[in-house]
């Protein structure tokens, strides 16, 4: 009886350990060209390390994306369980032909397995895939999946300005906004082209998180999201046209595909958006009643005046403050100039701005501070300070003065012990300081102890040696210490090298206080510009040209383990797929952890 369950477990265990694994792939055989299209690999165990097959021509937009699937089922008594694993990949081909796609391994339980092999058609944007006509049923079973499938997608850009018909200096804000339907997770990728606005003097706006809100346009309702702002400001009048800008941008289709099961599944997809040109109107400011003393400020002001005195003693000092407060071109505005009378000790104006940019412009306070210091008693007159700007609300010049100020400055007063003022006029002045020696020609006398004689270096003396040979070799060592200091960072390629580590321990502790403050999208950049900074860095390749498959061929050719590089290899599939996909849940500790620790090994490496 033993024997024979021993016979049976034995068999059992024959028969699990000869299961054949199936892996297989899954794509169209015909798609358009230069439209999004998926490959499917599926294994029916649990598999790791897949490599998919070299395709040339075909451009890899997102992936490889994970996802697993099991199920559970009693029949008749008997237990019975399914488990799948899908690698997808998004690709995009834009030249039109037949490709053939090699088969891809994988490993499952220490043996590899390699899939079967796919034909793809790639015809043009105007062709339709070929079709052959459909039955009834299969026309009423499409119509119900279109009415399950969500919207399609649409996102564009449009220049936004806030207004359109502005006068010179009169300042208007330029906004590029987006707006989508039907998309998921969109995010700005970059920026491809922006405008040189010529014509115009530009002011950065302060750099904020977009964030989306609901807008209707053309009877429809979009998602909108603000992703560029800038201040504008003509320099001159007529028609200025400022050029499209490109940007890139990612999102998620959903729906856009189905999987054996017929399950919908969304996909990740990039796109190229042109925000179109627009035209300013500018007219030039009227020469008409315009003040000789026009400071190019346009806007609207006011101006306080503060003085802080006009009773003081010679030599002290006197501050006029003017507050400048409005909103317009503030920071193009001149500085007043004020006309202090003869005698007096004038300073530089100290300028202090608190301003914040707005759709009207800069609004807030420019604080100028004047400071002159009266030498002779008397009384004295500071003429009016005016500031002449156009006002952009009433059409029309306008001049802001200050009152007249009557300035008595009385004699200063000498000290108790009748020593030099040096606040005195300069009639009253009739000794200066005896701070100014005669050069003593004499011999030097010892101190009346005789010892306290300056001691001597005569000529031709060790000193006297010392004192010149000392600075020419010290003079010499730093030469020597210059030049090889040139000569090693002439190499930028080898400065980067020997750099790699410090850059790359740097960007993680960014990465580290951006986990600490919870911002995980910036946490996700700054671990993937890590990585790939020390890998371009080390591997002495530019970041533009480094890939996944690069990245292994280089490491291998260097002698790097096998399990280093596929741990190099899973972890920026990771950090990609974090970054553009920020709503997946990760373990943004333990990729901080793994991220650290592949440095330090590839430190060990000595690449």
């Amino acid at each position: 009886m033993r024997k024979r369950v021993a016979f049976i477990l034995l068999a059992l265990c024959n028969v699990w350990l000869c299961r054949a694994v199936d892996f297989r792939a899954v794509g169209p055989s015909q798609v358009p060209a230069n439209q999004p299209f998926q490959i499917q690999y599926i294994v029916d165990d649990k598999g790791d390390d897949i490599q998919p097959p070299s395709m040339p021509g075909f451009e890899l937009l997102a992936g490889p994306f994970t996802s697993t699937s099991s199920s559970f089922s009693f029949i008749n008594g008997k237990r019975t369980s399914t488990y799948q694993k899908t690698f997808t990949y998004t690709y995009l081909v834009s030249k039109p032909g037949t490709y053939t796609i090699g088969a891809a391994t994988i490993n499952v339980g220490g043996k590899k397995y390699r899939s079967n092999g796919l034909k793809i058609s790639v015809v043009r944007e105007e062709e339709e895939p070929n079709s052959r006509p459909a039955s009834a049923r299969e026309e009423r079973q499409e119509r119900a999946r279109q009415q399950e499938r969500p919207q399609e997608a649409s996102i564009f850009i449009r220049t936004i300005l806030s207004k359109t018909h502005v006068h010179e200096q009169e300042p208007l804000t330029l906004s590029y906004k987006l707006y989508f339907i039907g998309a998921d997770n969109v995010q700005l990728a970059g920026v491809t082209k922006m405008p040189d606005f010529t014509g115009f003097l530009k002011q950065e706006n302060d750099a904020e998180q977009p964030s989306a809100h609901v807008e209707t346009y053309n009877g429809r309702q979009y998602n909108v999201a603000t992703i560029y702002k800038i201040q504008l400001y003509p320099q001159h009048s007529g028609e200025i046209t400022i050029t499209p800008a490109q940007f890139e941008v990612v999102y998620t289709i959903p729906g856009a595909g189905q999987d054996p099961f017929g399950q919908l599944y969304g996909y990740q997809t990039h796109k190229t958006l042109k925000a179109p040109a627009v035209t300013v109107h500018v007219d030039g400011l009227p020469q008409e009643n315009k003040p000789k003393q026009f400071s190019g400020g346009v806007g609207h002001f006011t101006m306080t005046p503060t003085i802080s005195g006009t009773e003081v003693s010679a030599n002290e000092p006197i501050t006029l403050r003017l507050d400048i407060t409005g909103n317009g071109n503030m920071k193009l505005l001149k500085t007043p100039e004020v006309n202090w009378p003869e005698g007096f000790d004038v300073y530089d104006p100290k300028v202090n701005n608190s301003y914040q940019n707005t759709d009207n412009g800069m609004t807030g306070t420019k604080s100028i501070e004047y400071l002159a210091i009266p030498r002779e008693p008397g009384e004295y007159t500071l003429p009016p300070v005016t500031l002449s700007y156009y006002d952009s609300e009433t059409g029309g010049y306008r001049t802001l003065s200050t009152p007249s100020y009557t300035l008595r400055i009385k004699r200063a007063q000498k000290n108790a012990d009748g020593g030099q003022v040096s606040d005195y006029s300069q009639e009253d002045i009739k000794q200066l300081a005896t701070d100014i020696r005669y050069i003593h020609t004499d011999e030097i006398q010892p101190a009346a102890d005789g010892t306290a004689k300056p001691s001597s270096i005569r000529t031709g003396s060790a000193g006297w040696w010392a004192c010149y040979l000392v600075p020419l070799l010290i003079a010499l060592c730093v030469l020597i210490g210059m030049r090889k200091y040139i000569r090693e960072n002439a190499d930028l390629t080898r400065v980067r090298y020997r750099k790699a580590n410090k850059v790359a321990r740097k960007r993680l502790k960014s990465a580290k206080q951006l986990l600490t403050a919870g911002q995980p999208t910036a946490f996700y950049e700054e671990i993937e510009r890590a990585a790939v900074s020390y890998l371009s860095d080390r591997l002495t390749i530019p970041t533009a040209e480094l890939t996944k498959d690069t990245i292994s061929e280089l490491l291998r050719s260097r002698n790097v383990p096998e399990e280093l590089i596929q741990e190099t290899q899973a972890l920026l599939s990771e950090a990609e797929f974090a970054r553009y996909a920020p709503s997946a849940e990760q373990d943004m500790q333990t990729l901080y952890e793994r991220t650290e620790q592949l440095i330090n090994h590839l430190e060990e490496q000595k690449l």
